[in-house]
């Protein structure tokens, strides 16, 4: 498990599986924080299947606002959400918001997919 955070108050998104680009990714996102004045990080957290329920305990805990998920844990993971937006395809997850301690998972094309803070 991870640390616990030091500011409650920021916000943490987190890449979790193995992700194109994640470097790359992960620093448009940091970048977009920065520039936009807001108190939030993009963080790596390498992840195999076998662990996704401790990395969605430490979502919980540590309230981190959203997952962006590698291609090796999209249909692994939608079984354990509490529920998939209809964007899923056949219950494949690349992004999983934490909207108040309810798991969503959703669809999207993360190369595309604008960085942007989640509102609780």
């Amino acid at each position: 498990m991870t640390r616990p955070r030091k500011s409650p108050e920021r916000e943490i998104y987190g890449i979790i599986g193995k992700l194109n680009n994640a470097s790359k990714i992960q620093k448009e996102w940091n970048a977009h924080f920065k520039k936009k004045g807001i108190d939030a990080f993009m963080a790596k957290y390498p992840t195999k299947p076998d662990q996704l329920p401790e990395r969605l305990s430490e979502m919980f805990h540590f309230d981190r606002r959203m997952y962006l998920v590698g291609e090796d844990l999209q249909e692994s993971v939608g079984q354990l959400l509490d529920e998939l937006d209809e964007s899923t395809d056949e219950g494949k997850v690349s992004t999983i918001k934490n909207e108040g301690g309810i798991f969503i998972g959703f669809f999207q094309n993360i190369d595309t997919l604008a960085p942007q803070p989640v509102l609780p």
